[in-house]
């Protein structure tokens, strides 16, 4: 009987230990999270950096491959800084326009209302992704006029690649596994 209590008080003293320290670990309604900071844009040549500062998958530079002078750098980066800071507003209204869609999603609407102003929404976001799609091509259009005859030719032949890296993606994702039956066994 004995044991049976001394145990039992043990196992209090520990359950209540690791409730008060995960109570001071978990943060109290009061308490406000950091504000983050302002995204700001990049730098010149910190458009290979990834979140949290890790390095994206190694690819051939762009500039490195295109043989790009100084002058066409300098060019070519202030051409991507002209294109941030216009594709900027444009994924916050889309940025937005998402955050609306799940919210109407998980509003207490009937589903026919649901329905409709999810419907107006995707609209609505279908248009700033073709601004910015428009913004993406005009940038492009101005970077390709700062190029030399055979850079074009070799800035197309990466945008191929591109495309079929996009349409390898594509497929993998989208791809469905073969039924796994005894006929089909060999």
């Amino acid at each position: 009987m004995k044991k049976s209590l001394v145990i039992a008080g043990l196992a209090a003293a520990v359950m209540m230990s690791t409730s008060m320290s995960y109570a001071q670990t978990v943060a109290t309604p009061t308490e406000k999270a950091p504000a983050k900071a302002e995204k700001q844009l990049p730098e010149k040549g910190d458009f290979k950096k990834h979140k949290e500062g890790k390095m994206k998958p190694q690819r051939p530079n762009l500039d490195e491959r295109l043989k790009l002078t100084e002058e066409q750098k300098q060019k070519a980066h202030e051409i991507r800084m002209d294109g941030h800071k216009k594709m900027k507003p444009v994924f916050e209204k889309m940025k937005a326009k998402k955050a609306e869609i799940k919210e109407v999603k998980n509003s207490n609407m009937s589903e026919e209302k649901k329905a409709k102003k999810i419907a107006s929404l995707k609209k609505d976001l279908k248009k700033l992704k073709q601004e910015a799609r428009k913004i993406q091509m005009e940038n492009t259009k101005q970077f390709e006029a700062i190029l030399t005859p055979e850079q074009k030719a070799e800035f197309e032949k990466i945008k191929q690649e591109g495309r079929e890296r996009a349409k390898m993606r594509h497929m993998q994702k989208h791809a469905r596994p073969l039924p796994q039956n005894d006929a089909v066994k060999k």
